[in-house]
C-alpha cells in the first residue's frame, strides 16, 4: 500500500489529536465554580483552541501542497532504517516513563536512571558525561532542599 505524506499533514494531525485530547480534558482537570465569564479555565481553553486552529491549518497546508514523499506501506516494518526514524518516539516514552515512576520511586532514583538512560541510549561512551549527569541530578535535589521544597 502506498501513502503520500508530508511532515505538515503529520504533525497537523498530531497535535489536532493533542489539543482536542487536552480540549476534552480541560473541565475535568480545572473545576471552576465562578459564574463569571472570566474563569480559571478561560486562558487554557483560549491557548487550546489557538492550538487547534493552527493544526487545522498546517493539515490545510500539508494537503494542499504539491511536495509529498510516498511511503510504501508493508510488513518489513522492523528494519534498520525505519528503527532510526522510531529514536524520537523511543525518547519521548523514557519521559513518559520517567513521570510515571517519580511519584513511586522519588526523584533521585527516577532522574539518575532518565539522564543516564538518555546518555546509554544516544550511545555516550565518555563516562565523565555519566558522571556530571548524575551530579546536576544530586545537585538539583540538595538545591532544592535547601529551598524547602519537597520533591518526590
Amino acid at each position: 500500500m502506498k501513502v503520500k505524506l508530508n511532515s505538515n499533514m503529520i504533525t497537523g494531525v498530531l497535535f489536532l489529536i493533542v489539543s482536542v485530547a487536552l480540549h476534552i480534558l480541560i473541565p475535568s482537570q480545572i473545576r471552576t465554580y465562578e459564574t463569571s465569564t472570566v474563569t480559571a479555565a478561560t486562558v487554557p481553553t483560549l491557548l487550546i483552541r489557538g492550538m487547534i486552529l493552527c493544526s487545522v491549518i498546517m493539515l490545510v497546508q500539508g494537503i494542499l501542497s504539491k511536495e509529498k514523499t510516498e511511503y510504501t506501506i508493508s510488513g518489513a516494518i522492523f528494519t534498520r532504517e525505519n528503527l532510526l526514524r522510531l529514536k524520537p518516539v523511543i525518547y519521548i516514552a523514557m519521559l513518559i516513563a520517567y513521570a510515571l515512576l517519580l511519584p513511586h520511586i522519588g526523584f533521585i532514583i527516577s532522574s539518575l536512571l532518565l539522564s543516564n538512560g538518555i546518555l546509554l541510549y544516544f550511545g555516550t561512551r565518555k563516562w565523565w558525561f555519566y558522571a556530571i549527569a548524575s551530579a546536576n541530578v544530586i545537585v538539583a535535589y540538595f538545591a532544592f532542599q535547601a529551598m524547602s521544597v519537597t520533591l518526590p
